[in-house]
């Protein structure tokens, strides 16, 4: 049996430990979520930052990232839907989304880009009517929640991210 005042904090003068308060385990226990989510993709890159969307018909669809930061690189990929008859495809971005990031390359190359109530990316097509994939790398340039719309004759495809700073 332990004598009192033989253990280490007794001789030291400290109070003897009596295991983790609420609180502590508490905050351990949020610490370990907050490292399980940053893992996870919750700030950044990551499987739940990864996401999928696709217009009502599913012809259009696009992957990009739920998370993202300010400044750093991140892309959408669009698939849209071509026409045999058609030498293009036109796909259209909100202005407001467009204000908010910053277009650094775009593949393939479009033929005609303008930036006015809507950004418009005109795109040649092979006019084989198989579905066409465009890649938009962009960085974010501005942190809070960002609501965008892009679409493709009367295919609409709505999505949310949220940028920290």
């Amino acid at each position: 049996m332990r004598q009192q005042g033989s253990s280490a904090e007794a001789q030291l003068g400290l109070p003897e430990y009596r295991g983790h308060t609420t609180a502590e385990k508490i905050f351990l226990a949020l610490l370990v979520l907050f490292i399980l989510g940053a893992l996870a993709g919750l700030f950044g890159d990551g499987p739940l930052s990864q996401s999928s969307i696709a217009s009502a018909d599913g012809q259009v669809r696009m992957e990009y990232q739920r998370f993202s930061r300010r400044l750093a690189p991140q892309s959408l990929e669009i698939t849209l839907p071509t026409h045999a008859s058609a030498g293009h495809v036109e796909l259209h971005l909100n202005a407001e989304y467009l204000r908010r990031v910053q277009i650094t390359e775009i593949f393939p190359q479009p033929l005609e880009s303008t930036h006015h109530r809507t950004g418009l990316l005109r795109f040649a097509t092979d006019g084989s009517g198989e579905p066409m994939t465009v890649r938009v790398h962009l960085e974010a340039e501005h942190a809070g929640l960002q609501e965008a719309q892009l679409s493709v004759g009367r295919q609409v495809v709505r999505f949310k991210q949220i940028v920290y700073p």
